[in-house]
């Protein structure tokens, strides 16, 4: 709401927006910076660079926005409705522009706001976001308007009431609908430092670090056991490493429940980020791929430019894309599996839900990220990505947050950073498609042609 205040008063919004922008932008990202220092061996004043040109580009997006909106008349009716059409019209682009960041967005700041968050399982994310501008909007008219703006403020008021009321509702529903019969889960949390996990002479211990917490699971009647993202760094159908494969695949039969195990595969010519599926019997009985990867982390995008940063992806080395996501069956389940860096693209867990995942699976490694604020981010995230698709999400971090979330966004389970434990969820899956998952974004289109009206009818009265 200041810097709709303020909007009416300065005469350089841009700027007002750039410093704004600035400031967002290294809240959300400021682990970066040690993270380079860390995997990307570079000294502090690249690091620093590499950071704040991040930081600038995200900023980009608040100068544009304050810019645009300073053109509108905010005595206007419309203006708050414009506004929050700009904004996630804004937070769309940055989900695929330069292959995607949309860390963070505003909407995620609710994720613990149930009642509003539910938006989510409608409109996705950018929802919950579009409610928050229009409301600080409306507020700041009310500032600058004192007489009108009680009235300009009243529908943005009246949307944030009835989101509000309609969540609650949804949130009702869906906690107290009968719950199918649960799927008990074992999660594995290894908690393998980022700078050990690496190295080869660390294989052995790694390996044994997961096997003695999965035996800890023994007696659970489990239905399935999670490992997280690479958590074994080596390729797993590869007979050079079948000394180490070897007791992770005989934990399937051990623990009488398939395991899902995060590694790597080389097909002679390719690394892949993949996900195996052990049967009880622990043979492969299925697998899936990392499709959208991390861009610096696990490829390098113009290495003409780029080529200082060759650092980050020498930790895990330069992975080849999946073709596609796709589910994998569980006997009568579909499970919806999505890596890491993943989480944070609404499309990808929507195109799951579609599929017909019944339960969703993030595997991340946020060892990178160490206990600055990131896993919570990375969290909450994933909170969202239960609400959209009406799904839980099953979350196993290498060195946390794992969990539980229910399909409302409410975290039934997480387990603290960098602590290896084991422990048992249950998880009920869930079929139903919200509206979210039948439409997808198509709701921004409405945005667009709202934004897209005034300057055609100029065009049409010329």
């Amino acid at each position: 709401m200041p810097s709709f205040l303020a909007l009416g008063r300065t005469g350089r919004p841009w700027l007002m927006g750039l410093v704004g922008g600035l400031v967002s932008g290294t809240s959300r990202i400021y682990w970066q910076y040690e993270t380079l220092q860390l995997y990307g061996n570079l000294s502090p004043l690249p690091s620093l660079l590499t950071t704040a040109a991040l930081v600038a580009y995200l900023a980009l997006y608040w100068a544009v926005f304050f810019q645009v909106c300073r053109r509108w008349k905010t005595g206007s009716p419309l203006f708050a409705w414009n506004a929050a059409c700009l904004w996630v019209l804004l937070e769309w682009g940055q989900s695929w522009i330069i292959t995607g960041f949309p860390w963070e967005l505003l909407g995620y700041s609710q994720y613990l706001n149930l009642p509003l968050a539910q938006t989510a399982a409608v409109t996705g994310v950018y929802g919950v976001g579009f409610l928050l501008v229009l409301l600080n909007a409306g507020l700041g008219q009310v500032l600058l308007h004192r007489r009108a703006g009680l009235r300009l403020a009243a529908l943005p008021l009246l949307a944030l009431a009835l989101a509000w009321g309609w969540g609650g509702f949804h949130l009702h529903a869906l906690e107290t609908e009968p719950p199918a019969p649960p799927l008990r889960v074992g999660l594995v949390q290894g908690s393998i430092p980022q700078g050990e996990k690496w190295k080869g002479d660390q294989l052995a211990q790694t390996t044994r670090r997961y096997t003695d917490l999965a035996h800890t699971l023994a007696g659970s009647a489990l239905d399935l056991v999670v490992f997280p993202e690479t958590c074994l760094p080596f390729y797993f159908e590869d007979p050079r490493f079948a000394h180490y494969r070897k007791p992770i695949a005989a934990l399937a039969p051990g623990l009488g429940a398939p395991l899902l195990v995060g590694s790597l595969d080389f097909d002679g010519q390719h690394i892949y980020n993949r996900a195996f599926l052990l049967d009880t019997l622990g043979q492969v009985a299925g697998h899936i791929d990392k499709v959208h990867l991390v861009p610096f982390g696990e490829y390098l995008p113009m290495p003409w430019l780029f080529g200082y940063l060759e650092g980050l992806t020498a930790e895990s080395g330069i992975f080849a894309r999946g073709l596609a996501h796709q589910v994998l069956p569980l006997g009568e389940h579909r499970l919806g599996i999505f890596i890491c860096y993943e989480s944070i693209f609404p499309q990808i867990t929507r195109q799951l839900a579609l599929q017909g995942a019944d339960v969703l699976i993030n595997t991340t490694n946020d060892a990178w990220f160490g206990t600055s604020a990131a896993p919570y981010q990375h969290f909450s995230m994933a909170a969202l990505r239960a609400i959209e698709t009406g799904r839980p999400v099953v979350r196993i971090a290498n060195t946390g947050i794992s969990g539980l979330i229910a399909p409302s966004g409410r975290v039934l389970a997480s387990t603290p950073l960098f602590e290896p434990l084991a422990l048992v969820v249950e998880v009920s899956p869930r079929r139903a498609q919200t509206l979210y998952t039948r439409w997808g974004d198509g709701w921004l289109w409405g945005c667009a042609v709202l934004l897209l009206l005034p300057w055609c009818r100029r065009r049409w009265a010329k």
